[in-house]
């Protein structure tokens, strides 16, 4: 549920009058908001230095492939091509970590993954458009950088399944992965300004220094929406996702996670008056299935 509402808690941000933040400008401020919530346990205690740097990458490269990707690829085909790590995550948990998958869970990532195509194709923005973007058979280079993405959070889920048991503090491990995805976020947006400098961009590096940029100071709501979005499901949902998965498998873990757009279309609808089509409906309510049988 928490997941869910990144993407409508964003739109705030995209949707400012000034010219909007770019991406890894974004999910650098967001990193930074987040990591101050972890800041009073982490300065407690740093012992788990080498798993939070694992946690990290993994999780930094699962974004950063996504982000890469949509340039080049529509959002409904990147949408349907991120849940891929629906049956990525089992083939990990069958054939490295040697882990048991039952019958339940393979039906399970079957339908989430039939009812996540259903839930793409009834996104909007022009059904005839979307249906054959969602299913050209042929991969471009933004294509592979989506399925990059989503084998990365595939191999995040896995690794937390295995780590996160091990260390009874996962709120000073989520803090650690937290600081040092910030870190690489940064270093995102600090290469792409000297790149968008180099480029003739507008901005460029010294927007940096020389003063805020236009979208963090054109309304309160901007950062209400920023705060909320680092600290809903950038910061409580993973420390909620690292408990559970002490207890829960991985590739179960990805099938209910899978319904996270589910939320956001419910969000959607009630904070925006979005419509729903029947599509969408059937979509969701087969990725809810999917949850139950996993």
């Amino acid at each position: 549920l928490l997941y869910g509402t990144l993407n409508v808690s964003l739109r705030f941000v995209y949707d400012v009058p000034d010219i909007p933040p770019t991406a890894a400008a974004l999910s650098a401020t967001r990193g930074w908001i987040a990591l101050a919530c972890f800041l009073p346990p982490l300065l407690l205690d740093n012992r788990n230095t080498n798993t939070g740097i694992e946690l990290a990458i993994w999780n930094f490269f699962a974004q950063g492939f996504l982000n890469v990707g949509l340039l080049s690829t529509g959002s409904a085909r990147a949408s349907f091509l991120t849940q891929c790590s629906v049956l990525f995550t089992p083939l990990i948990a069958t054939f490295i970590g040697k882990e048991y998958v039952g019958n339940r869970v393979w039906f399970g990532c079957l339908v989430a993954l039939i009812g996540l195509v259903i839930l793409t194709l009834g996104g909007g923005g022009g059904a005839v458009a979307a249906t054959a973007s969602a299913f050209s058979l042929s991969l471009s280079s933004g294509d592979l950088f989506v399925i990059g993405g989503a084998l990365s959070w595939s191999i995040y889920l896995f690794r937390i399944s295995i780590l996160g048991p091990k260390h009874p503090n996962e709120i000073q491990l989520q803090g650690l992965k937290t600081g040092l995805v910030a870190v690489f976020y940064s270093i995102w947006w600090f290469i792409s300004s000297v790149m968008n400098t180099g480029t003739g961009g507008g901005g460029g590096v010294m927007s940096l220094f020389s003063s805020l940029p236009s979208w963090m100071t054109s309304s309160s709501i901007v950062w209400i929406a920023l705060f909320f979005s680092a600290i809903g499901p950038g910061t409580i949902a993973d420390i909620l996702q690292q408990k559970a998965q002490k207890v829960v498998s991985a590739s179960e873990a990805n099938v209910i996670l899978s319904g996270e757009p589910v939320f956001a279309t419910l969000f959607a609808v009630f904070l925006f008056g979005e419509k729903t089509s029947i599509l969408e409906i059937v979509g969701g309510g087969l990725i809810l299935c999917a949850a139950l049988i996993a």
